[in-house]
């Protein structure tokens, strides 16, 4: 028996066991799903290592081992690190998984909403090897979108094994996303949180299954790197009831500095999408940029962990300094990330949220220190307003920032803030660094969710009420007088018993009206009742399929199946108003 042949026998016998096991219970499918997450979870988290093992092996093969065969140059030889990252990477993108460029939650989600959450088993294998080099090489990007998109595609492989229904593919996927944030951060809450918050868009249906698959992602992560906060900071208090206003100032500026970074991300894309160069060859260009902003500024290379560390530390500044680092981080991440390199801007959100709250601490403690914390409480405050501002996602920046920080006590000025860049933002921009991609792709991504919700309204809540009846001798001018006087868009037919017989729509009554032969009676146009009703209990998705069942414009309303009293006509016009409420309100 041929190895693959082994392969696919193992897979039957780990179906079949989950079955087994699944099946003892009434809800066998939902546990089914639950446990087929914890192994989500589990790979997940082991994905997650390899891509960290990955990203140190290779920042140490660039920086130690390239750099001092690059001696000559001296410190000029960091330029043409990010660049040689670039040449490895764009053809190892284009070559294998055109997918894995950018900084893959936009991916993710373009996925769960044009594919039904099926993503190749090979972005996750191709995703580790570029984000690792592209990172490690000294680009300017974060963790966990790689995380977020190895994850999600491991998972969406996974749910194709196990034989997971289409319709929960998306819960599915959301559970490998937040198992690959949970991991990178040691962050189980604030995984499920994005996922929940960001992927699928709702926070209650598939709140179990991700908050298991979480879970399990950050303990593989914890018994291979340890339980740590991702960084060690001091314990901050409001100082003053004056903070509170400066705390709001810092979250206007941090919505402006989410503004900056989404319209220079975004700008750059389009401006290296009309280069007429090879797909293959731009990472390498954008590396070089990035090489040459290093080159004076060195804290732009990677993730920055330790710059945020410094900066919630309060040790890093002056000021100037520390204001100048937001705009290199913007534009350096932006030139990775657009010119077709692998990584994440959750990362370069917290540390351009992490200098500018330092920058901006540093000088309201220098002005009113009496009143105020220090520069690093500051900087706390200011990860999440960024991170908010450009994901539009106030649950996670909130709840990440204490998982991260162990600290629970600056929690209250990271809403505050938060709340007010997710404004700034939102007034500015009106969609997330995630979300812009797929508007520019025309894919409504919440919209489908907001349509499945409108689908279970019911006919009551968008029939008319105390609508005049006709009977079925009326005559058609008559019958149009009745309509036109009670503003209605149909009229129940009913017998001399007041049962309905069938419904006449407006539309109906006037082109008889001016037909050559003139119907004498509203019986002759009429749309008999079995062909076109509803009940007032039936969803608006049923009304729908019924008007396009019966090709007419409007549906009689009847109580029950028992009782044939008219209650109130539902037009084509009454169900699409309530869908274009509800849309216009998201």
């Amino acid at each position: 028996m041929t190895f693959r042949a082994h392969l696919r026998q193992w897979r039957r016998r780990v179906q079949v066991a989950f079955l087994r096991l699944t099946g003892l219970s009434r809800v066998a499918e939902e546990n089914y799903l639950l446990l087929a997450a914890i192994g989500v979870g589990l790979l997940s988290g082991l994905g997650s290592a390899a891509f960290m093992y990955s990203l140190r092996g290779v920042h140490h093969l660039f920086f130690e081992s390239f750099a001092g065969r690059l001696g000559l140059l001296g410190a000029s030889a960091v330029v043409f690190l990010p660049a040689l990252g670039g040449l490895i990477v764009g053809p190892l993108i284009a070559r294998f998984a055109p997918e894995a460029r950018g900084h893959g939650v936009p991916e993710v989600m373009t996925a769960v909403a044009t594919r039904g959450g099926r993503i190749q088993g090979r972005v996750a294998v191709v995703k580790t090897a570029a984000s690792a080099i592209s990172i490690g090489s000294g680009g300017s990007a974060g963790q966990e979108g790689p995380m977020v998109q190895i994850g999600a595609s491991l998972a969406s492989a996974l749910g194709r094994r196990l034989g997971i229904p289409p319709d929960r593919m998306r819960t599915f996927v959301a559970c490998g996303a937040a198992g690959g944030l949970a991991a990178v951060f040691n962050a189980p809450i604030g995984g499920a949180i994005f996922a929940l918050e960001i992927i699928t868009g709702e926070l209650t249906p598939a709140f179990g299954a991700v908050i298991l698959s979480s879970v399990s992602a950050t303990v593989v992560s914890r018994s291979l790197f340890g339980n740590y906060p991702s960084f060690v900071v001091p314990r901050y208090d409001v100082v003053s009831d004056v903070e509170w206003l400066f705390y709001g100032v810092l979250g206007l500026l941090a919505g402006l500095a989410a503004v900056g970074f989404i319209r220079t991300l975004y700008a750059l894309e389009e401006r290296f999408e009309r280069w007429e160069l090879p797909a293959w060859s731009k990472p390498a260009i954008g590396g070089l940029m990035v090489g040459i902003i290093g080159r004076f500024a060195p804290e732009v290379f990677g993730t920055g962990s330790d710059t945020i560390q410094g900066a919630t530390w309060g040790t890093l500044g002056p000021a100037w300094l520390l204001a100048l680092l937001v705009p290199l981080k913007i534009v350096s991440t932006s030139l990775t990330l657009a010119s077709g390199g692998s990584g994440g801007v959750f990362g370069p959100s917290m540390y351009i949220g992490a200098v500018l709250g330092g920058a901006f601490g540093w000088l309201v403690h220098l002005a009113f220190p009496t009143v105020t914390a220090g520069s690093g409480a500051y900087a706390l405050v200011g990860i999440a307003a960024v991170v908010g501002g450009t994901a539009l996602a106030p649950l996670t920046a909130i709840i990440l920032l204490f998982e991260m920080t162990d600290d629970y006590r600056i929690i209250l000025p990271s809403m505050l803030a938060t709340v007010v860049a997710i404004v700034v933002t939102r007034r500015l921009v009106g969609e997330s660094i995630y979300t812009l991609k797929l508007r520019q792709q025309n894919i409504a991504y919440y919209a489908g969710q907001e349509l499945e919700r409108v689908h279970a309204f019911t006919v009551e809540q968008a029939m008319r009420k105390n609508l005049p009846t006709v009977a079925p001798a009326t005559s058609v001018l008559n019958a149009l007088s009745v309509a036109v006087q009670a503003r209605a868009p149909a009229l129940p037919v009913v017998d001399v018993e007041h049962r309905v017989i069938g419904v006449v729509s407006v539309d109906q009554l006037s082109a008889a009206a001016v037909a050559e032969k003139r119907p004498v009676s509203v019986d002759a146009i009429m749309t008999r009742a079995s062909e076109a009703h509803v009940l007032v209990s039936d969803r608006l998705a049923t009304a729908l399929t019924r008007l396009s069942e019966s090709d007419t414009d409007a549906l009689v309303v009847v109580r029950n199946e028992r009782d044939e009293t008219p209650v109130g006509v539902v037009s084509r016009r009454d169900v699409m108003r309530i869908y274009e409420r509800v849309l216009r309100r998201r």
